[in-house]
């Protein structure tokens, strides 16, 4: 797990992360963390694993509930972490409180359209991790 005070941290220092958003997509373009990036939990077996970087660090958050609650929206992120290690991610890490914690601390939220959210032009994370990015517009 990370914290949101940790999270700003590595934001703010350019280490290399993705940052990904496994709520609906209606939820991210209402608000979500500056760079994440929308990966539905649904959308992850649709992932290529040969063009992973199975090293690079990811922040994984839903809308905020605990881990151990049994309403099936609260077990977001942490369905998807559990999906995205059976594809090979060995950095993967959940952000405690997910988005809700993030905007309740006061943090910036971006909006989108939902009619600007294009789908990914090459598989996700091909080419590998230099900074911030979002994968939805590569």
């Amino acid at each position: 797990d990370i914290s949101v005070d940790d999270l700003k941290n590595r934001m703010k220092s350019g280490k290399g992360i993705f940052i990904l958003d496994v709520r609906e997509l209606s939820a991210y373009c209402k608000g979500h963390i500056p760079g994440a990036c929308d990966l539905f939990d649904a959308e992850i077996s649709n992932v290529s694993p040969e063009s992973i970087n199975k090293d690079a660090a990811f922040i994984v958050y839903g809308p905020g509930q605990a881990q151990s609650s049994t309403n099936p929206m609260d077990r977001l992120a942490g369905d998807a972490i559990d999906r995205l290690r059976k594809l090979g991610f060995k950095n993967i890490m959940e952000l405690r409180g997910g988005f809700e914690a993030w905007a309740n601390a006061g943090n910036q939220v971006d909006q989108c359209a939902l009619e600007s959210i294009k789908p990914a032009k090459v598989p996700l994370m091909a080419g590998g991790v230099s900074g911030q990015q979002d994968i939805g517009n590569l």
